[in-house]
């Protein structure tokens, strides 16, 4: 995947980025003096870029790590099994084009430990946990977002599609336009295969010109 072409993928990129459930970029990022449109922009693919290979990954797929992206610097949230498993994400995403350091605040415990639950529940914003019920509803939500939004972006097929992602009780909501039944079929696929996703909503998703 070529993350320096911007302009065909830009719709995606930043939704995994800046989507309603995806936890991406602290929310004043866009306002904040010293850093410009272009600047959030790199930001973002590099964001969606890190995301990318860690579900593709199988040290770290199963882990609930939140990227953060500012000026080229990435810094990974969340919980994990060891040592090498936060290492192995630390190591992905160093490896992403743009990336200039990495700060890994990724917390090694077991799961359903305290320390796990209160890592994997700070990788929710606080935007997107204020209008759920619980913590852990917004975290599962937004991490299910994340999912599908990132394996989306990784289908050479589908990847450059204007299609948006929500989660909301664990409904996946598709919108957007795609341009033939066949794309809208296989993004619907994508996210039925999501693990976690009780039912996908595309009633919103159309193919143009129909």
């Amino acid at each position: 995947m070529n993350r320096n072409t911007v302009p065909s993928k830009l719709f995606l990129s930043l939704s995994l980025a800046l989507g309603t459930a995806g936890l991406a970029l602290p929310l004043h990022a866009a306002n904040d003096a010293d850093r410009t449109v272009g600047t959030v922009i790199d930001d973002a693919t590099i964001t969606a870029s890190v995301k990318t290979k860690l579900l593709e990954d199988e040290r770290t797929e199963g882990f609930d790590i939140n990227v953060d992206t500012r000026n080229g610097v990435v810094t990974l949230r969340g919980g994990a099994d060891s040592l090498a498993d936060k290492s192995a994400a630390e190591t992905l995403a160093r490896s992403v084009d743009g990336v200039t350091g990495v700060t890994n605040l990724i917390v090694v415990a077991a799961e359903g430990t305290v320390a796990r639950t209160e890592a994997n529940s700070a990788t929710a914003s606080g935007e997107v946990r204020k209008g759920a019920k619980t913590a852990a509803e917004a975290t599962e939500d937004g991490w299910l977002t994340t999912k599908v939004k990132t394996q989306l972006l990784a289908d050479d097929d589908i990847k450059g599609l204007d299609i948006d992602v929500d989660t909301k009780g664990n409904v996946v909501h598709l919108s957007g336009v795609v341009p033939t039944a066949e794309m809208r079929a296989r993004a619907i696929a994508t996210a039925e295969r999501t693990e976690g996703v009780v039912s996908v909503d595309a009633s919103r998703l159309v193919v143009r010109g129909s």
